[in-house]
This record gives C-alpha cells, structure tokens and sequence, in this order.
C-alpha cells in the first residue's frame, strides 16, 4: 500500500502512544486495587510535584529544539549538546536539593506521608529532562519511530519495576511500597536513553550527523525567546497541577471532609476520572506530535495556503475524534468504571468531564498552530487566564453545599474551555473557511450512532454492581461505527 508518509507517521505515533497509555492505565488500574483511592491521590500528588519541576527545568527547550532542528537539521545537533549540558546542571541541582528536603516539600504539599514518593522521583528530575531534549531533537529530523520505541521501552521498565516493587516492599506498608516504586521512572528513563543514544550511533555511521557551528549569537537569541514563551505557557499546566493537588484535599477538608477522605476523593478524580476522560487524547496527541514540524516548514517557506489547508483538515479532524470520543464518555461512564475500577464510583465524574477529549483536542492542535506561526503569547494569555478561572473555582466551589468534587470539575472543564476559546480567536483568519455546516453533519452523525448505540445498550445492561462484560459487543459497535465515519471522513480530504 501506498501511504502518505504524514498519515505514516502520524499513525506510528498513535500505535505508540496508545500503547504506552494501555500499560500506565493497566498499571494505575492494578495499584489503584492494591492502594486504594487514598494512596492513588497520593501518588497523583508526588506526581504533580514532579510534572512542575520537570517542566521547571526543561521549559520549552524540547519543542524549540525540534522547531529549530526542523528548519536547519545541520545544526541541531550542535545546540542539543550545549543545551543538554545546562539541563544536566539544572537538573543535577534540583535532584539534590528534592532528596535533601522531601521532608519539607511534603509538608508544604500537604501530606507529611509523601516523602517516600519525592524521594523516590528525585532521581528522574536528573534524568528525565534530557531525555525530553533529545526526543525534541530527533522530533525535529522526524524520527519518529526511534521517539516510539523508546517511549514503549520507558513505558515497559517504569511500570514493570512500579509493580514488583510494590510488590516486594509491600509487606512494609502500603503506601510506603507505592511511594518506593516510583524509582521505576528514573530506571525507565534511563533505559528510554540508552536505547535512543544506540540509534544516533547506528544513524551517525550511515548518515553523519552534522556538527556545523552556528556563526552568529541569533540563534542563541532565538532559542531564549521562543523557549521562555513555550516554557511559560507550559509550565502553567504542571503548575495548575500542583496547584490543584493542595487546593482541592484543602478546600474538601473545608468543606467538612477528613484528610483522609478528602485525598481519597483527590485521587477518584485526577488519579481515576481524569485519567479515563484523557486517554482520547493520545489520537489528538498524536497529530498535534506529528503536524508541528510540518507547518513549522511550510511558514518558513512562506507556503501559507498550504499551512492554512494543513490547519484547516488538523482541526476539522479533531472535531470529529473529539465529539466521538465524548459521546462514548458520556454512555459508557458507569460501564468504563465498572470494567478498570470494580467500582461505579468514579462514574458520575467520568460523565461530568465527558467533553475533555473535545477541548483538550482543540486545544493541543491549535497551540501547535500558533506555535508553528512564531506567535505564543496568545497560548500564553490563554492558559494565564484559564487557569486563574480554575484556581477560584475550585477555591469558591468546592466547599459549597452539592458542589465538592463537582466544584472540582468545573474548574478543570472551565480551564481547557478558556484555553482552546482564546487559541480559536487568536486562529480565526486561518479557519475561517472551515464550513460550520459539514462540521454540524459531523454531530449528528456521531449523534445517530449514540442513539443506536443506547437503544442497544438497554438490552445487555446488567445489575450496576456485577462486571458487565456484556456491554463489551456495544462498545466494539460504537467503534466500529464511528471508526468507519472517521476513515471516509478522512479518504474524503486526502
């Protein structure tokens, strides 16, 4: 068969990511029934902590790395060593100073418990972020089959060695095991960098990776501008993150609950719920992944019908992957927290945030968009303003009567929505030709197929507290179904 090398690629990328987002969830799905939602919100805290140092230090660097080795491949090489050597000491830095006061941060996060998890992820805060740079840089050459098997292999080590572990340790406590696996993601790291440094010796010998010293300080200029922007909008969501991961466990304690319930509820919603509503996005991950560099060449070349065609079928894609993967949210939630969780707990919430796949989708593409323009303060202003929205939300909400973790909720919805309404604004001239009625027929399909699907659902539904193993058939249908829409949708743009 003769496949469009973007189609290729931007499949490669889905298959990976998908993959890895299979064995994280089969891992989170075994810990959550070894630990409980209490030690899954803890664990979801630690990892909050991490996520914002880790953005910390790595900032936009990655993305810059590939946007600049995308345009001058020559070069890239040459920035990824001097930028991976200011990253080893930063990184080196933080590492240190994280396991010499993770008691003092675990305080400050609330919960004296979570240092074993700091201390154990302060390893990968050295790691992790040079492994980030390197992926950029071989984002930028578009090797993005290397990007993939070493994600697999990371994925594989960091859940294989998080399960035995706990596993091993867990005659010492619960917690105390789950906090010691989390060694797996510097391991996993590692071994993620191993294997990608074997694949630039075996492309060094057959293609020799260029080694040109830029001649002027524009390029250094370059990348402090347009990292600092990237970083900027970037670090907002790992703060926000962690930002979340004090407000909430507080604002519920206000709210009348224990400390213990009220990390318990955490973890039902960011360390369940939300892990569910965001595992459509790896398809909309994967496109934003693989269409940057594209449009980031084709403004270089001043080839703006093409960027603007490129965009426009990118979003337009989205739309329907996005509206699908909500409807399937939406009538699935009890069935999906039946089947991962053997529990209808988190099913409300999955129903409540059945439109991230949508926002998030519409939101990751766009930012990419912008970025590939040269122009991020948009993004920047966007997030700035999205996560304020969020954080009074949650602030003012939460402890209100009916509101709690439904307070929740509407901060973390009210964010993306902001983000991705701000992002559309700032492209309107580039969508503009985007007909609202095809999109419009793209609702009522996938509505129809709903409906089929619900008016099926009926008669295989089982009592809420057994397995329901016979929804499984109208979970393929619904696939099926909106799977065949979406490949002639695509056929019909190509």
């Amino acid at each position: 068969m003769n496949i469009p090398p973007s189609l290729k690629q931007t499949g490669i990328r889905i298959v990976a990511v998908s993959l890895v987002k299979v064995m994280g969830l089969t891992g989170r799905i075994i810990l959550t029934r070894v630990a409980g939602p209490e030690g899954i919100g803890l664990f979801q805290i630690a990892y909050s902590y991490f996520g914002f140092v880790l953005m910390l230090i790595t900032g936009g660097l990655p993305t810059s790395l590939g946007m600049y080795t995308a345009r001058h491949p020559e070069l890239g090489w040459f920035w990824f060593k001097r930028l991976s050597t200011l990253l080893s000491l930063i990184g080196a830095t933080l590492c240190l100073l994280t396991l010499a006061y993770s008691s003092t941060i675990s305080t400050w996060l609330g919960n004296p418990i979570l240092e074993p998890f700091i201390r154990s992820l302060s390893l990968a805060i050295f790691i992790v972020p040079i492994l980030s740079l390197l992926r950029g840089y071989l984002q930028g050459l578009e090797h993005y089959g290397a990007i993939a098997v070493s994600e697999l292999i990371e994925q594989a080590v960091r859940i294989g060695l998080m399960l035995g572990i706990t596993w091993l340790w867990l005659p010492q406590g619960v917690y105390y095991a789950v906090g010691r696996s989390l060694i797996g993601t510097a391991v996993g790291g590692l071994a993620a960098f191993v294997v990608l440094l074997f694949f630039l010796r075996h492309i060094g010998q057959k293609n020799e990776i260029h080694h040109r010293v830029p001649s002027g300080k524009s390029d250094g200029l370059w990348f402090i501008t347009s990292s600092l922007f990237i970083s900027a909008t970037r670090l907002l969501i790992p703060f926000s993150d962690m930002l979340d991961a004090v407000i909430i466990p507080s604002r519920l304690q206000t709210a009348g609950y224990t400390s213990a319930q009220a990390t318990a509820m955490y973890g039902l919603l960011m360390g369940m719920a939300m892990l569910v509503v965001y595992m459509p996005t790896i398809v909309t991950s994967a496109i934003s992944h693989t269409l940057t560099m594209k449009l980031v060449l084709s403004w270089q070349e001043r080839r703006y019908d093409d960027f603007a065609n490129k965009s426009r079928k990118a979003m337009e894609m989205v739309w329907i992957w996005g509206i699908t993967s909500s409807f399937f949210l939406w009538i699935f939630n009890r069935d999906l927290s039946q089947l991962l969780f053997h529990s209808t707990q988190t099913a409300e919430l999955i129903s409540l945030l059945s439109i991230i796949p949508l926002l998030v989708g519409l939101r990751e593409v766009s930012t990419s968009i912008l970025w590939a323009m040269d122009n991020k303060k948009i993004s920047l202003i966007g997030t700035t303003v999205g996560i304020t929205a969020a954080t009074l939300a949650h602030y003012y909400l939460i402890p209100l009567d009916e509101f709690h973790l439904r307070g929740a909720v509407t901060g973390v919805v009210l964010m993306e929505l902001i983000i991705m309404a701000g992002n559309l604004i700032g492209l309107r001239h580039i969508l503009k030709n985007i007909r609202i009625g095809r999109l419009t027929v793209h609702v009522l399909v996938v509505v129809a197929i709903s409906a089929l699907v619900i008016w099926l659902r009926e008669w295989t539904t089982l009592p809420v507290n057994s397995l329901n193993y016979a929804i499984l058939p109208n979970i393929l249908l619904f696939f099926l179904l909106t799977g065949s829409y979406l490949m002639f949708c695509y056929r019909s743009k190509s």
